[in-house]
């Protein structure tokens, strides 16, 4: 009769291997405590967490490695009063590192002692630097940081939970093409820049044409990538896609470098998936907060910028010289009574273009409203620049405007003024309107189609 293993309902659990990665493998401290607070077992995670070997911590008190404002937490623990509680107690301890500093831990326990003392305590704690990440992440979306900043608080937040890894978040460009958005540690890790597209030999390419988190062995790279891996001592990358909205290609890659050999395992996906749902989150408060913006600082019927966008640009930029030039057409108001506010529309359209095509790199048009544009132009080398600007802007509307087939002449006046940026005005918006509008109304005075300045006598 063939004799009957004990261990063969435990399944996997029966391997030492197995249980030796389950314990070892993770940023999770495991501990047996009897009940005189000696040591009597730690796994092998404590000296990747701790930087102290489980051999040497076997046998000691678990007090010497508690910080001493912390140790009557610890003490309450195993207290007579707790002995043989069936509830998970939970608790929030400083542990000493083998550095000298302290690392917070949030512990669960277990308590598996007998009345008269025997058995021990069971725990298992996490860093509680993990919890205070996923704080900064939160923070750094409420706070409405730019995406670089939101996507390095969530590398941290992945690389503090995951053993030995160090990622990047790799965002879809108009090419097509993954470059990264947000480092993390891998550039002192790796030292290359990343560029990443469906013929790139690795992971990335099951992650991008199936949408599924993928994994290779470095040595599977590209020749310079598998190089720089070995030379920083990684083992491994894992790719997981970030979805984007609809069917298309994945919004952005979390690529995950290891630094140890094996395969995923259930746990490292769950959060390898959780970090992507919380990219995913930032990239949509990304594209939601421009999406605001652009609503909150665009002329709605031209496209360019509204009087508030203008507002921000001119408190921002303090050039040497610069200059504002205020744009009113002239008779504009029987455009629209003649022909109606749908062509008096497509005109206006066609002249906040032609503006923009007049001015090229040298200033930026915003409507204010109705047939008034201003242009700021941020960086003029000589006053002259801007008369230049202002003759060319009115060039560029001579020409008639072409709407279903009826010719429709537009002529502008500009009234405009330069400062430096050691006047009191630069920077003042109403300031230099109110400078601007002042030339206007003279070059109306003098018959309109064409520009004055207030420095004009």
């Amino acid at each position: 009769m063939e004799a009957h293993d004990p261990t063969a309902s435990l399944g996997p659990l029966a391997d030492p291997e197995v249980v030796g990665r389950l314990l070892g493998d993770g940023m999770v401290l495991f501990s047996a405590v009897a009940d005189d607070g000696t040591i009597v077992w730690m796994g092998e995670s404590t000296e990747r967490i701790l930087g102290r070997p489980a051999r040497e911590l076997i046998g000691t008190n678990a007090l010497e490695l508690v910080h001493p404002d912390d140790q009557e937490v610890l003490a309450l623990t195993f207290s007579e009063d707790a002995r043989g509680s069936r509830d998970r107690i939970l608790a929030v301890l400083r542990l000493a590192h083998a550095d000298g500093s302290w690392t917070t831990f949030e512990f669960g326990g277990v308590d598996l002692r007998g009345p008269d003392g025997s058995g021990v305590f069971l725990s298992w704690g996490r860093s509680y630097t993990s919890t205070s990440r996923l704080l900064d992440v939160l923070g750094s979306l409420l706070s409405a940081r730019d995406l670089e900043q939101i996507l390095d608080e969530v590398l941290g937040w992945c690389d503090a939970q995951a053993p030995d890894t160090v990622s990047a978040a790799l965002c879809r460009a108009p090419d097509g093409a993954y470059r990264a958005a947000a480092w993390g540690a891998l550039p002192s890790v790796l030292g290359l820049d990343l560029r990443i597209d469906a013929d790139t030999p690795g992971p990335w390419a099951q992650s991008i044409a199936t949408g599924s988190m993928a994994e290779a062995p470095c040595t599977e790279l590209s020749p310079e990538l598998a190089a720089a891996a070995a030379d920083s001592g990684l083992h491994a990358v894992w790719s997981t896609p970030v979805p984007d909205v609809g069917d298309g290609p994945p919004a952005a890659l979390l690529v995950c470098w290891r630094r140890r050999p094996g395969p995923i395992l259930a746990t490292h996906r769950r959060h390898l998936d959780e970090t992507a749902r919380l990219a995913q989150l930032a990239l949509r408060w990304a594209e939601s907060h421009h999406e605001l913006l652009t609503r909150a600082t665009t002329d709605p019927l031209t496209g360019m910028g509204n009087r508030a966008d203008l507002e921000d640009r001119v408190g921002a930029d303090r050039p040497t010289l610069a200059a504002l030039l205020f744009c009113d057409l002239d008779d504009f108001k029987a455009v629209n009574d003649r022909h109606g506010h749908l062509v008096g529309d497509r005109i206006l359209r066609e002249v906040a273009t032609r503006m923009a095509d007049a001015c090229a790199e040298r200033g930026r048009v915003a409507r204010l409203g109705g047939d008034e544009f201003a242009i700021w132009c941020p960086s003029l080398a000589h006053p002259k620049e801007a008369e230049a600007i202002a003759d060319d802007v009115l060039s560029g509307l001579e020409p008639p405007f072409g709407i279903d087939g009826a010719e429709h002449h537009v002529r502008c006046s500009i009234g405009m003024t330069v400062v430096a940026g050691d006047d009191p005005d630069a920077g003042d918006l109403e300031a230099l309107l109110r400078a601007a509008d002042a030339a206007l109304y003279r070059a109306k005075r003098t018959g309109g189609a064409g520009w004055a300045s207030r420095d004009d006598s």
